[in-house]
């Protein structure tokens, strides 16, 4: 009797020791990993894991034969197999010495942490130590996708936040795929059909710091009047867009938007892209969503315009979109996201109507607002509306382009 009791305890620890370190699709969400500028296809030899708050990568992320991509950085494990040592061209090495758990450097320095993992076949290693001591920046953010480490040298072209913008339309498809063999996999165990996919949850960010955001606060907002006996506002959830045209600026618009801390969706005539080249940047850059506005009266000619729209997007961000302006049939079997406003905006002269109005129509909503403004509109009263909505405790959504 004391042996199966023991031997249920060692089963209970193994269990337990093995859920310490999984990888983030254990979890039911993928964990993204880019080297510069690409990303690499999800593999047990690319794909971070994360354990005590830490990001760990296999030992393959340094090995240009799988990824394409030479850091000048190189792995070995030392003859008798006590130690797994990174090293450099220029006499740099980090030593993880396996037994111990411990980790030195030839500079003296003592990473942290300084343990190894091991997984799947293969060794992890703490991306942030590495990186830090072979000079190579990391990244970590939390996409609408699932969590995303990148790592570069000075080879990489982009910036994180075009990256970003530029990788969504890989990381959505990639989600996607997840969620559908998933449900396919489900079917064909329990014989059910295939529930609506949820957005895979994000593993807790570990405190490395990031790229700091430019600040966006825009000057002398204009405060909705708001009487003292007023009672509380209804609350109610929202999502953001901006329509833009080229030879408008829309720097002050994204201010008022941006202060709020939500991230819009901004639309560009299919036709005037590479005109708006400049405004594209801007609103990529800041983190912005980017949308096309279909031309043409039938489906067939808003599906051309959008796809010619498309090209020249890809042209300047690397990037397509699947975000359009407007309900369209064609458009929607062709896959992408007619984004219909449930309130437009032209311009804003009085922040106190605008803000009344939209309380009203969010006190009556069955689902969340989508509120449409124009770039030409009053951005200091625009902003007063929306942080007056925020201050209410109102909820501004993040835009997906799998759903909104």
């Amino acid at each position: 009797m004391k042996a199966k009791k023991f031997l249920a305890l060692l089963c209970a620890v193994a269990v337990g020791l093995t859920l310490l370190v999984l990888p983030s699709s254990a979890t039911g969400s993928l964990f993204f990993l880019s080297l510069n500028d690409t990303l690499p296809a999800q593999s047990v030899q690319t794909a971070p894991i994360q354990s005590s708050g830490w990001v760990y990568v296999p030992t393959g992320v340094f090995n240009s034969r799988t990824t394409g991509i030479n850091f000048g950085v190189y792995y070995g494990l030392t003859d008798n197999n006590e130690s797994l040592v990174l090293y450099n061209l220029s006499g740099k090495t980090m030593t993880f010495h396996l037994d111990t758990d411990t980790a030195t450097t030839s500079t003296g320095e003592t990473p942290v942490p300084g343990r190894v993992l091991r997984q799947n076949g293969q060794y992890y290693v703490p991306a942030y130590a590495v990186c830090r001591f072979f000079g190579l920046t990391y990244s970590f953010y939390s996409t609408d996708y699932g969590p995303l480490l990148r790592i570069k040298d000075s080879n990489a072209v982009l910036n994180d936040t075009l990256f970003l913008s530029s990788a969504a339309s890989i990381l959505r498809s990639r989600t996607n795929s997840q969620v559908f063999n998933n449900n396919n996999n489900n079917n064909n165990n329990n014989g059910n059909s295939a529930s609506t996919p949820s957005t895979p949850s994000t593993p807790t960010t570990p405190t490395v710091p990031t790229t700091p955001t430019q600040p966006t606060t825009p000057s002398d907002p204009v405060t909705p009047d708001v009487p003292d006996t007023a009672e509380p506002a209804p609350t109610f959830s929202l999502y953001l867009a901006v329509r833009a045209q080229a030879g408008e600026d829309i720097t002050a618009t994204l201010n008022a938007v941006l202060s709020t801390g939500a991230i819009p969706v901004v639309f560009f005539p299919a036709d005037q892209v590479t005109q708006c080249a400049d405004q594209v940047r801007q609103a990529a850059g800041r983190g912005c969503h980017v949308g096309l506005i279909p031309g043409g009266d039938s489906g067939q000619a808003k599906l051309a315009s959008v796809q010619t729209g498309s090209k020249a997007l890809a042209a300047i961000l690397r990037q397509e979109t699947w975000f359009v302006l407007g309900e369209d049939e064609t458009l929607a079997n062709a896959g992408y996201l007619c984004w219909s406003p449930s309130l437009s905006f032209q311009t804003i002269s009085n922040a106190t109507t605008v803000y009344n109005s939209l309380i009203q129509s969010g006190e009556n909503a069955s689902a969340p607002l989508r509120l449409l403004f124009r770039t030409q509109t009053n951005a200091s009263a625009l902003a007063g509306v929306l942080n007056q909505l925020k201050a209410d405790g109102d909820t501004f959504l993040a835009v997906r382009e799998t759903k909104y």
